[in-house]
């Protein structure tokens, strides 16, 4: 075992080529471990042993004064022989790094070393080839899904409407022109008979006669003859007068009046539908052309020959019944039957029943047949906001119109159901419509959007000044670089916009 002194001044001064083996075969014994990886050292303590030959050296005290400058550790033994003399030994030793601690092992076999500013380069130039590729990808779905926008502002007020007006079959000063609808069902039930009896009846009607030859009244006697286009005569009940026409804006608009016919002779046969009529006492005259005669219903309840004796009681029940049969099955066909572009109330529907004549149905029984008639007044949209916005706006000044909703108003007529129950007899009806209505002007979509082609965004607000229907409007066009609108009517949108 080695002991260890201090050596204060040594007689030589130590340098590197003083501190080496005596012989070349030592140097071995004067080695630097360092293990170490590619990128980071497997094990960082450094060893270095250092032999010191004092064969020719001067036998040194055994313990010289300590030495102003730090000390150095050397081990020695006077007990072993010269081929093994004393040597000093410096160990150095490297301190373990943060790598080294964190190891329970104590070692790492391989260190992954990262740039750090290689990677962010990396990133940046990822992130802007990304960028690029949405960019150009706008571009393209922009350019493909091109076209423009156009969002229309109309002009419209609201009203409050609570009025009574005249709806007429014909056009007429201050009155809502109608169409009717008329639809027809029949029903049958048996009954009993008590027999059968000889029955001579006229079939009966109404219809409107029309004034189209001055513009002063015709007036027409009592048992006045009209003729249907197969020859059939029959006669009006009262004297009528019908009124003369008057100049409207699309013409003359004949005068007309309401009356109630029969025909000349009993029988089927004088059974007929919607005709017109002319009358027989005005032929080889200029009234035979103008004075006329139409019916828009039948003209029915004629027979001749033997009719079945039911108790009226049991036939008032059995007519009833089917009464109520053809009237739910008549408003069932109400809504497919409805033309489009009109407006219909439900409670301007009318009714009215005929009675068919009876057949023979075994021993003692009897088919009676009821025929049904729907009738209901039809008035065509744009007209009947157009007379609503005259009766209503101020200063209005005839352009087109809509209502946002024509069902927002209730329809009632100012007669008793029971005197209108027939609406084809009369050439006018007066009703009472209630509600809150909202007006809307209309402009004419493909004009606007012709008007639109190819012209610059800008100029929008000069092309609204053509329309004086639209309040304002507001246009987007697509893609975003485009300066101008398309010019295909089919990539432009027009679309309404009402608060």
């Amino acid at each position: 075992m080695f002991s260890s002194v201090y050596v204060e001044n040594m007689t030589k001064k130590w340098n590197l080529q003083d501190i080496q083996p005596a012989n070349r075969a030592r140097r071995s014994a004067k080695r630097i471990e360092r293990k170490k990886t590619a990128a980071e050292p497997a094990d960082e303590s450094l060893s270095v042993d250092i032999h010191v030959d004092n064969s020719d050296a001067k036998e040194a005290p055994k313990q010289a004064p300590q030495s102003a400058g730090r000390p150095v550790a050397a081990d020695v033994s006077d007990e072993q022989p010269e081929a093994a003399a004393p040597q000093m030994r410096r160990r150095l030793r490297r301190r373990p790094t943060d790598i080294e601690s964190a190891s329970d092992e104590g070692h790492f076999d391989t260190v992954e070393i990262v740039d750090g500013t290689s990677s962010r380069r990396s990133s940046m130039i990822i992130a802007g080839v990304v960028f690029i590729f949405v960019v150009l990808g706008g571009v393209v779905a922009s350019a493909l899904m091109g076209g423009a926008e156009v969002a229309v502002t109309p002009r419209f007020t609201e009203k409050s409407v609570a009025a009574t007006f005249t709806g007429s079959i014909t056009p007429q000063q201050d009155t809502i022109t109608y169409e009717l609808l008329t639809l027809e069902a029949d029903g049958e039930r048996q009954v009993e008979a008590s027999g059968q009896e000889e029955v001579s009846e006229q079939a009966e009607g109404t219809i409107l006669i029309y004034n189209e030859f001055s513009t002063s009244p015709v007036r027409l006697v009592k048992n006045t003859r009209f003729e249907s286009p197969a020859g059939l005569i029959y006669k009006i009940k009262e004297s009528a007068v019908v009124p003369g026409y008057t100049e409207g804006d699309n013409g003359i608009v004949p005068g007309v009046v309401t009356a109630d016919v029969f025909a000349e002779a009993p029988g089927e046969r004088y059974n007929v539908g919607p005709s017109r009529f002319t009358i027989p006492g005005f032929e080889g005259f200029p009234e035979y052309e103008s004075v006329y005669g139409e019916s828009t219903g039948d003209i029915s309840g004629g027979f001749s020959g033997q009719k079945f004796i039911i108790d009226d009681a049991e036939l008032e029940t059995a007519r009833q019944a089917l009464h109520t049969e053809l009237r739910d099955a008549l408003l069932e066909r109400l809504p497919g039957e409805r033309p489009a572009g009109y407006v219909l109330y439900d409670d301007a529907v009318t009714f009215t029943f005929n009675s068919l004549p009876a057949v023979a149905y075994g021993d003692n029984l009897a088919t009676i047949k009821e025929q049904g008639v729907l009738r209901v007044p039809l008035f065509q949209e744009s007209q009947f906001a157009k007379f609503l916005a005259e009766k209503s706006v101020p200063g209005y000044e005839g352009l087109p119109v809509r209502l946002e909703d024509y069902q927002a108003l209730s329809f009632s007529y100012t007669t008793p159901t029971t005197t209108v129950s027939d609406i084809s007899a009369q050439a006018e009806i007066p009703f009472t419509l209630t509600g809150d209505i909202k007006i809307i002007w209309e402009f004419d979509e493909n004009e606007l959007k012709a008007d639109l082609l190819g012209v610059e965004k800008t100029a929008i607000s000069q092309i609204l000044g053509k329309y004086p229907a639209i309040e304002s409007a507001e246009a987007v066009v697509r893609p975003f670089w485009q300066t101008s609108f398309p010019r295909e009517m089919r990539e432009i949108e027009v679309f309404e916009v009402i608060e």
